[in-house]
């Protein structure tokens, strides 16, 4: 399996789109955890409807406390819901309120040890970074995507979750620049200003964004040949580049 962290700034830089875009390109099977702690809106966002109280994170979080780490792994997918019946693409719904994000802040360690037991690779969108984000799922991560849009305000403040990603992961060798959607500089001139020597693009695509994240009327195979879906095909990590 594979781990891939996805995180943000402060100014929404589009951390589900991108997300969400790169498990349905992975074109094999993909569990996506919804971890932010100010409130996932993942599920209601891809898949209006089929959310309940019956599963999401924070249900297995609970249902598995005094199991073993291989057992949640083996319990998650019963709390996910499954995207498309011809796509492998599970989603775990994250919490609902940032009221419930201290159980989340507890138990970041337990769910990073557990996920690393899953069969299947794992995206985890984290939202945007701050201090009681689930860093341990970063540190546990084989690649981390630093989402970023092309504007003064969003640079300034992925800054800051750079600077965080770096101390706590020591160096930014796992980390890759996503810079997302339209912007005053080119992505080229973000990657500079950032650091990095190189980045991925994605294009602004407003149609396959709707679907996944604002309940737009889902069209599969639309959805799958769009640009969105194209640009972030080589977002997770292959199999072989997992960490041992």
């Amino acid at each position: 399996m594979t781990m891939t962290a996805v995180i943000g700034g402060k100014t929404a830089p589009g951390v589900t789109t991108v997300a969400l875009a790169a498990s349905w390109a992975a074109g094999r099977p993909v569990t996506v955890v919804d971890a932010d702690p100010l409130g996932g809106d993942v599920l209601p966002g891809m898949l209006p409807g089929r959310t309940d109280n019956s599963g999401g994170l924070l249900q297995w979080i609970v249902a598995t406390r005094r199991g073993s780490a291989q057992q949640a792994a083996e319990r998650l997918p019963a709390f996910g819901v499954q995207a498309s019946a011809d796509h492998p693409v599970t989603v775990i719904a994250g919490i609902q309120s940032p009221s419930q994000a201290a159980t989340l802040t507890g138990s970041w360690d337990r769910v990073a040890t557990a996920l690393t037991h899953h069969e299947g690779d794992i995206v985890v969108d984290l939202g945007r970074a701050h201090d009681q984000s689930g860093w341990a799922l970063v540190s546990g991560a084989d690649r981390v995507l630093l989402v970023v849009r092309p504007t003064a305000r969003a640079v300034h403040a992925a800054g800051w979750a750079l600077a965080q990603l770096q101390q706590r992961l020591g160096d930014l060798d796992r980390v890759r620049l996503v810079v997302n959607g339209p912007g005053p500089y080119s992505p080229g001139e973000v990657g500079e200003v950032l650091g990095f020597g190189s980045c991925v693009h994605v294009p602004s695509d407003r149609k396959a964004a709707a679907m996944l994240t604002d309940g737009a009327p889902f069209a599969e195979r639309a959805l799958l040949r769009s640009r969105l879906v194209r640009a972030c095909s080589e977002l997770l990590p292959a199999r072989q580049e997992a960490r041992a």
